[in-house]
């Protein structure tokens, strides 16, 4: 693994903390340290994972330079592996704890909304921010919002590029609860132990594989046509 992500295994828990010292871009690199991570999580038999931000800020969403960079191939690539990593999460075969330490902006909120549980702060934004700067949302970003936002939030967000933070990401399904900033990490630090000793991890998998075979399908057809959909600008 690369010093983006820090990787610790405590009590059949595997912290994965992105910190690439400023708003935790998830370019080709991150997307690459996070599923190593992932991966070490899985080779440690680790009973559930927690994926955190920094101090500053859970993800601020693709890195804009490879959208600007004038190569479609690498934007096509990073858009395809952000989404192959909340489909990676969305079924992980344990636990997916999300720890907003700071906003979920863009593919960072898509990557929140792909946890089993989403901790966050107070000020935690949740923002799909994409037509706010011009940008057109992928089809495989709007089934996420779609799988987890409420049918009224879900629109908010999409069309408007509504922020959602405190009470309101909770009821629009950003998030499933909030504590002090300072304590964003260990509760869902927390989460994931309890998830650990009282889930059995074949019946969890299985159960949110059923639950979630529509919205992943739909997530898997938007990957799929990317190359058609970034053609189409």
């Amino acid at each position: 693994m690369t010093s983006l992500v820090n990787y610790e295994l405590s009590e059949s828990v595997a912290t994965i903390a992105l910190d690439d010292g400023k708003v935790n871009v998830l370019g080709p690199t991150m997307q690459t340290a996070i599923n190593e991570a992932l991966d070490r999580a899985e080779k440690d038999d680790a009973k559930a994972v927690v994926l955190a931000g920094n101090q500053r800020v859970f993800s601020g969403g693709f890195d804009l330079s490879v959208f600007q960079s004038g190569d479609p191939q690498a934007a096509l690539a990073m858009l395809a592996g952000g989404f192959e990593l909340s489909v990676r999460c969305l079924t992980f075969p344990k636990p997916v704890i999300m720890a907003a330490t700071g906003p979920a902006i863009a593919m960072g909120s898509f990557l929140l909304l792909s946890g089993d549980h989403r901790v966050g702060a107070p000020k935690s934004r949740c923002q799909a921010i994409e037509v706010a700067i011009g940008m057109t949302i992928p089809i495989s970003a709007i089934e996420i919002m779609r799988m987890r936002l409420t049918p009224a939030a879900f629109h908010r967000a999409t069309a408007m590029a509504s922020t959602f933070v405190g009470a309101e990401a909770i009821a629009a399904g950003w998030l499933d609860e909030i504590v002090d900033a300072d304590k964003v990490l260990a509760r869902a630090q927390e989460v994931a132990t309890e998830a650990a000793a009282t889930l059995h991890a074949g019946a969890h998998v299985a159960t949110k594989l059923k639950a979630r075979e529509s919205g992943l399908a739909a997530i898997r057809a938007g990957i799929d046509g990317l190359p058609t959909e970034l053609a189409a600008g």
